[in-house]
């Protein structure tokens, strides 16, 4: 117990920062979460990622991925979602591009995530969350002894706590 300052103070500034950025910098969600285009590409010779990127960013794209999945020859392209434009259409601009600067590309699959799907693994994870704190709670009540008005001392998990007041 002597060191229960100094953790709960380390604990209070660690929460009092996760809410800071939270609210300055938001959550950075992934395609999984937004909606957008995932394509996994196959070059002949090992990918150069720094040269897909400059392909990819000379499309108007800013906020996309680019990574190396599998071997050094497969590469992964996630393009957030675009006004105006359908999954069919950002993967063939984008394989007209990759093929233009290197010949030796070859479209794997293209997979497109709607914000749809997007917004409800949000709310599932969010309330799976949400039940692990209630949970959570639940079981600290029930282990830890209760020090109010009652006469019971074993926890509130004793009947006596629940009936007498």
């Amino acid at each position: 117990m002597r060191h229960a300052l100094v953790l709960n103070i380390i604990s209070l500034v660690t929460f009092i920062l996760a809410v800071f950025f939270i609210v300055t910098r938001g959550f950075h969600l992934s395609i999984e979460f937004t909606g957008g285009t995932v394509m996994e590409v196959n070059y002949a010779q090992t990918a150069q990622l720094e040269n897909v990127r400059g392909v990819v960013s000379k499309l108007g794209y800013t906020d996309f991925q680019v990574q190396n999945f599998g071997t050094s020859h497969d590469v992964m392209i996630r393009l957030p979602l675009q006004e105006g434009q359908t999954s069919a259409t950002q993967s063939e601009t984008v394989m007209a591009a990759l093929k233009t600067a290197d010949s030796g590309v070859e479209l794997r699959r293209v997979e497109f995530v709607g914000p749809q799907v997007g917004q409800e693994l949000l709310h599932n994870g969010l309330m799976a969350l949400l039940v692990v704190v209630i949970g959570i709670m639940v079981y600290l009540g029930f282990r830890f002894e209760w020090n109010g008005n009652s006469r019971c001392r074993c926890g509130r998990a004793c009947w006596r706590c629940w009936v007498t007041p």
